[in-house]
């Protein structure tokens, strides 16, 4: 009897209730639905679709309202905000048309709400609603590629190569920003999402975000013919010549990378060249007079040096081991002292080197690293050494002219400047037969070669 006397109240309770009184038994007959909430404003365009859980005999025309941090027929064209689901159909689908502009802008979104249907029948609520995220495709247009810094005469430049060298255009920088670099960009350093172009004639480093090139800053106060970036942490580290006709005035800049403002200098030996940065060490090489290794200490920005053998310590890179491989080209012999090229090997751990000494005659140049092999240049040629051999090749892999290699992924990249006056090239080879992949030209004596 008890069981019974329940079971009567359930039902009374169940069939008292009514939506006045916030109880809702009705299932949820209306969605939306889109297959790209993501998409690239070069995409052209973005559908959603509507749909309802049965069909009716009448048309059924729902109204919504669009929000978001994009603009109508600024970002997006849409028709209208309405849409009708024909009477015997289960969808309707909406076409929004997007606007591939030519301006880089942050992420934005559109976020469509519906607000009423003209068949009581459909439950509408908060939750009818959808949001897409469009991406800028200038944002990310050097995204994943080759970038060339080219000196220029007397205008500098930067030429982008997408990965599969099938695109290539020059000036980027200009094209983005509609100004020039300016004159002696000399590299490009990178920290995160930020691009440093440091010129070295005009004194100054331009800040851009790496990947859309748009500029974001001007670093100029205190540089004096700025040559290379590595940044450790929150700070980042240029060697400045100074003066060229002086020989005690060079110097480390160190920048707060939150300001982009320097916040000290640290004085060092003749001509700092190739800077690396690891495990808060900072490692500068000289190519002047002094054939110092110098260390700064990112945690004090304090100074020791290493006296090594060779001169003119012009390129640096780390191995698989985290040890320092230095190239000294050795004096030449116009300077009346010749002196033979060397590659020396500095073990961070201990602070202990040792060299593989070239012939007299001999001056080496352009060091690079790969996959436990290390990369060089000597008379137009391009040689490989394991790194664990301490003699060295006889014979190229390569014969070209290279003013600058750098190796990725099985493929070498070199560097032809031709003159002052004409565009330079790029040339690629491919590392498992050492032939020539394809050559692309660049601007005006090219300099360098990064991977973005």
């Amino acid at each position: 009897m008890k069981h019974l006397l329940y079971l009567s109240l359930f039902f009374v309770i169940l069939f008292s209730c009514t939506d006045d009184e916030g109880v809702h038994f009705q299932p949820d007959t209306f969605y939306l639905n889109t297959d790209t909430p993501t998409v690239n404003e070069a995409d052209g365009i973005v559908t959603i679709s509507f749909h309802i859980a049965k069909t009716f005999a009448n048309d059924i025309n729902i109204s919504f309202e669009l929000s978001g941090t994009s603009e109508v027929a600024v970002d997006y064209n849409i028709p209208n905000q309405n849409i009708t689901i024909p009477a015997g159909e289960l969808t309707a689908t909406l076409t929004i048309d997007l606007i591939d502009d030519t301006i880089i802008e942050d992420q934005e979104n559109i976020i469509l709400t519906v607000i009423s249907a003209s068949n009581s029948n459909l439950y509408i609520d908060d939750s009818d609603t959808i949001t897409i995220t469009i991406i800028d495709d200038e944002s990310n247009a050097f995204q994943n590629s080759v970038l060339i810094s080219n000196y220029g005469n007397p205008t500098s430049t930067i030429t982008y190569v997408n990965n599969d060298f099938t695109v290539t255009e020059q000036q980027i920088y200009n094209t983005v920003n509609t100004e020039i670099i300016g004159s002696g960009l000399q590299s490009i350093g990178f920290n995160g999402t930020k691009a440093y172009l440091v010129s070295s004639i005009d004194n100054q480093i331009i800040v851009v975000n790496r990947n859309s090139f748009l500029k974001e800053s001007t670093i100029s106060t205190t540089l004096n013919t700025p040559r290379h970036f590595a940044a450790s942490g929150t700070k980042g580290y240029v060697t400045n010549w100074g003066d060229t006709t002086i020989s005690t005035d060079d110097f480390i800049a160190v920048i707060d990378l939150s300001t982009n403002t320097i916040e000290t200098t640290i004085a060092v030996d003749e001509k700092p060249e190739k800077i690396l940065a690891k495990n808060g060490k900072i490692y500068i090489a000289h190519s002047g007079s002094v054939n110092n290794l110098s260390i700064i200490n990112t945690a004090d920005n304090s100074l020791s040096t290493v006296t090594l053998p060779g001169n003119m310590l012009s390129d640096m890179v780390i191995d698989s081991a985290n040890n320092l491989w230095i190239l000294a080209e050795g004096n030449p012999a116009t300077s009346g002292m010749e002196t033979s090229g060397k590659l020396i090997l500095y073990t961070i751990a201990d602070g202990t080197f040792s060299t593989i000494d070239f012939a007299t005659t001999e001056h080496p140049n352009n060091l690079t690293y790969s996959n436990g092999t290390l990369y060089y240049s000597l008379n137009d040629a391009v040689y490989a050494l394991d790194e664990t051999e301490s003699t060295l090749p006889v014979t190229p892999i390569i014969t070209t002219i290279s003013n600058d290699i750098s190796v990725n992924e099985d493929r070498l990249y070199t560097l032809d400047i031709d003159n002052s006056i004409n565009n330079g090239s790029l040339t690629i080879f491919n590392l498992t037969d050492n032939t020539p992949i394809q050559t692309i030209n660049t601007g005006i004596v090219p300099n360098g070669i990064y991977f973005n």
